[in-house]
């Protein structure tokens, strides 16, 4: 069976020994699921997501962090405690919501899939008010474990974006953490190569999880760079189509948007999870076969796949298909069979070249 680079549980109950082994795997918190991905689509194009954590253990606030923490006390009045959501935070998220650049849920409840306080989270919030008016300006929400803390929801108003507010409700989440001894935050994942996720680099000396290793390591932007699990993909893939490509002038590396697939649909464990191939054709049955580069073994897999009916059943084809058919793939495919699996380039060349020769 191959690894899982996205999963999802709906567990009932959630002990904070749980929760802490969760983050502690590289899993985080998605409305009222706890989830994986190691892979996200944006602007077209699949990226790596890089998981990282911040070691409390020793952690001091930097001279700028400080500073930050000091001018916004004296401006603005500061909360933290069990969450709320009502009417006031909702009128704040919903004109955050309006000046984001990007897709939010339309309410707090929604975006937490947190209603009537019927949830498996212990879940923190952070609010900041104006001192002059009490007017709320800011609030975030993080769920606590038992020696381990995760940011979640952060919003702020737009009008006051000098202030970092945004910045700064993590830091006041780090400092309930440091006042509650917790060993561990969980910012959430960066995304090497798409820089708006950077910031919570700026918390602190990170640690990220290693898919190869299933370990944390210290944050290494080269080795992420060369190890990255969508980096090592097109890494090794594009190597092997241009070795190809002397026998085959047509090879090119394809990208598979349905990569999480099996997020949405729980009753098949069978999805390609890659979002980066190199098909070979059909064989004789009419199997297609590729080869993928798994980042947690580092070894190319050539696949029989299925191509999976009814698609449209389960997700929205139609802007995919508009795509350069030449770039993208953009039928979903199952797994039918393993063929093989191998770490040596030489062998996977002339396996690839040997198959291309009976199917093109």
């Amino acid at each position: 069976m191959l690894f899982k680079y996205a999963e999802k549980n709906t567990p009932f109950v959630l002990s904070p020994e749980s929760l802490d082994w969760y983050l502690g795997k590289g899993w985080y918190r998605m409305g009222a699921n706890i989830f994986t991905t190691h892979f996200l689509y944006f602007q077209d194009r699949p990226f790596s997501a890089i998981w990282i954590r911040i070691d409390l253990q020793g952690f001091a606030f930097s001279k700028r962090q400080r500073k930050l923490m000091r001018r916004n006390a004296e401006i603005f009045t500061l909360g933290c405690g069990k969450r709320v959501i009502d009417q006031e935070r909702n009128t704040l998220y919903r004109t955050y919501a309006a000046n984001f650049d990007g897709r939010l849920s339309p309410s707090i409840s929604d975006s937490l899939e947190d209603y009537d306080g019927e949830s498996i989270f212990n879940t923190y919030e952070t609010t900041v008010r104006e001192k002059s008016s009490g007017k709320l300006v800011a609030a975030s929400y993080f769920d606590v474990g038992e020696s381990a803390a995760a940011s979640i929801l952060g919003f702020y108003d737009p009008t006051l974006a000098t202030f970092s507010l945004g910045y700064y409700t993590m830091l006041l989440e780090i400092e309930h953490c440091l006042a509650q001894g917790f060993r561990y935050y969980y910012p959430g994942y960066v995304v090497p190569g798409y820089p708006r996720f950077d910031y919570k680099l700026r918390l602190g000396e990170s640690q990220f999880f290693d898919v190869h290793s299933e370990t944390w390591r210290a944050y290494d932007h080269a080795y992420i760079a060369q190890y990255g699990p969508a980096e090592i993909q097109v890494s090794k893939l594009q190597q092997l189509t241009e070795a190809t490509r002397a026998v085959y002038p047509a090879a090119n590396l394809s990208i598979y948007p349905f990569f999480e697939a099996g997020l949405y649909d729980l009753w098949n464990d069978d999805y390609v999870p890659y979002p980066y191939f190199f098909s070979l054709g059909e064989d004789s049955a009419g199997n297609l076969i590729i080869i993928a580069f798994d980042p947690k073994d580092r070894q190319y897999l050539v696949l029989q796949c299925d191509l999976m009916e009814q698609t449209q059943l389960l997700f929205n084809t139609r802007a995919l298909k508009q795509r350069d058919g030449q770039k993208y793939f953009t039928d979903l495919l199952v797994v039918r069979t393993e063929l093989f699996r191998t770490d040596n380039f030489t062998i996977i060349s002339r396996t690839a070249a040997a198959i291309l020769a009976q199917t093109s």
